[in-house]
C-alpha cells in the first residue's frame, strides 16, 4: 500500500522537481502536491497522510502557521518535516516542534537521511508534538 505524502510549496518549479526526487529515491508514494497553505489545510481534512513535507516560507500562511492550525483541529497527525532556504530552519523547526527538517537545496542523499525514518517505517500517527525530532543534514 502506497504512502499518502502532501508536498507543500508555492513555488511550481521546485515543488515539481521535489517531487521528481522523492519518486526517485522511494517506491510506493502517493505524493500530493499543493501550492499553498490553504490547499493544504484543505487536503489534510479530505486524505489522511503518512508524512506532510511543507515549506516554511509560503506567500499565504507560513508553514508555522498550517502547523499551529493543523494542531488545532486536535487531531492526529502525521510526521512534519518543514523545508527552507532559511539559515536559521534548525531553530524554526524546533520552535514548532516538527519531526525534521530539509535545508533547500535538497539532494538525494540529505533526503534519504531525514526521511527513511518516516518512509521505511511510518510512525504512528500522534496528536501532539511527540514525534518532535530534529534530523541534522550534512553540513
Amino acid at each position: 500500500m502506497p504512502l499518502n505524502i502532501l508536498v507543500v510549496d508555492d513555488n511550481r518549479v521546485f515543488r515539481d522537481s521535489f517531487c521528481e526526487l522523492l519518486n526517485a529515491c522511494y517506491e510506493r508514494l502517493q505524493i500530493i502536491p499543493a501550492g499553498d497553505g490553504s490547499a493544504a489545510l484543505s487536503l489534510t481534512r479530505q486524505i489522511s497522510f503518512d508524512l506532510i513535507i511543507l515549506d516554511y516560507e509560503l506567500t499565504t500562511f507560513s508553514g508555522g502557521d498550517i502547523v499551529r492550525r493543523l494542531r488545532a483541529r486536535g487531531l492526529p497527525l502525521p510526521p512534519i518535516i518543514l523545508m527552507s532556504a532559511h539559515p536559521d530552519l534548525p531553530v524554526i523547526a524546533r520552535l514548532h516542534l516538527v519531526s525534521g527538517y530539509l535545508q533547500k537545496p535538497v539532494d538525494a542523499s540529505t533526503l534519504r537521511e531525514v526521511l527513511d525514518p518516516f518512509i521505511k517505517q511510518p510512525a504512528t500517527r500522534s496528536a501532539g508534538p511527540s514525534l518532535w525530532r530534529i534530523q541534522t543534514t550534512k553540513g
